[in-house]
């Protein structure tokens, strides 16, 4: 048998042989899929696929200048300035911060205000992973934490 798979730098699928009789995602050696559940995706952390509670979105941000963030990805058809962002209660939004310290993106409870952390983690100068808690505020605010203008709502909706 053969399975698909994306190579180790995530950029290609490659074929990978295996033994007649396995049948099992776990047979791949980059795969785990131990404990999974009714629902569960799976998503490339990086260094692995593992498995994910739930529905994981990934926009990549640059910058225009040192006025407004871009967005692409999934639900931006072009390259956005600034837009306002929908995040749903419980999904995961991987945030891939191409401008590194030039323009660190902070989640904040206010334009201006302190940081919004729960629910956050990784590093605001590259990959930050937000899993909006069911309890969020229905407004937040991203931001970069050097040029204040740079930012927008996010709306989190149910």
């Amino acid at each position: 048998r053969r399975f698909v798979k994306v190579n180790s730098g995530g950029t290609a699928l490659e074929f990978v042989a295996s033994s007649a009789a396995s049948t099992a995602l776990n047979d791949l050696t980059d795969v785990t899929a131990t404990g999974a559940s009714q629902g569960d995706v799976l998503y490339y952390n990086g260094s692995g696929w593992v498995l994910q509670n739930g529905p994981t979105m990934r926009w990549s941000i640059g910058a225009n200048g040192s006025s407004d963030y871009t967005f692409s990805g999934p639900g931006f058809p072009s390259t956005a300035n600034d837009p306002v962002l929908y995040l749903n209660r419980g999904h995961t939004y991987i945030f891939v911060n191409t401008t590194g310290s030039n323009h660190p993106f902070a989640i904040r409870t206010s334009s201006n205000g302190s940081a919004y952390t729960s629910g956050v983690s990784g590093n605001q100068n590259g990959t930050q992973v937000f899993t909006v808690p069911m309890n969020a505020p229905n407004t937040l605010y991203y931001q970069c934490t050097i040029h204040s203008g740079m930012g927008n709502t996010i709306n989190i909706i149910t």
